[in-house]
């Protein structure tokens, strides 16, 4: 049987499957799902009804994809999907702060109550963007 020697030709190729495969290992991690903190509604929005917040919540979410279901008052579920994950979580809000809770990641779930991190990089997003849109209306007021 013939000894195959690797020469310096073969380096480039090799740190590229390196490279390939870790990236490939990153991609497939999962994380602990992210538990969003409350967030203080800005003062200059506080005045408005219910369904103002709730308008903006919604707005906000639209723009990267989000539809939302009115669940009660002070409370709407989200939902983004990006076929076949499917993420869904519910904005708690009140006239002085709000919070994303998580509801389900569908076909986004691991071992040991993780998620793949594509579930918490949208809702800190959509945390990032509701927090955007009710200081813009604030800044208006």
């Amino acid at each position: 049987m013939p000894h195959l020697r690797h020469t310096e030709k073969d380096r480039p190729v090799r740190n590229i499957l390196a490279a390939a495969a870790i990236l490939f290992l990153a991609a497939c991690q999962t994380r602990p799902i992210t538990t969003t903190q409350e967030h203080a509604v800005p003062p200059g929005a506080q005045a408005l009804p219910l369904n103002a917040i709730e308008l903006a919540i919604v707005e906000a979410g639209a723009k990267r994809g989000w539809h939302f279901q009115h669940i009660a008052d002070g409370q709407v579920r989200a939902t983004y999907t990006k076929w076949p994950w499917v993420a869904e979580a519910d904005v708690l809000f009140s006239n002085r702060s709000y919070r994303i809770q998580y509801v389900s990641a569908k076909n986004m779930e691991r071992r040991n109550d993780g998620v793949e991190r594509a579930y918490n990089r949208w809702v800190g997003n959509l945390e990032r963007d509701i927090a955007a849109r009710l200081d813009q209306i604030a800044a208006r007021r």
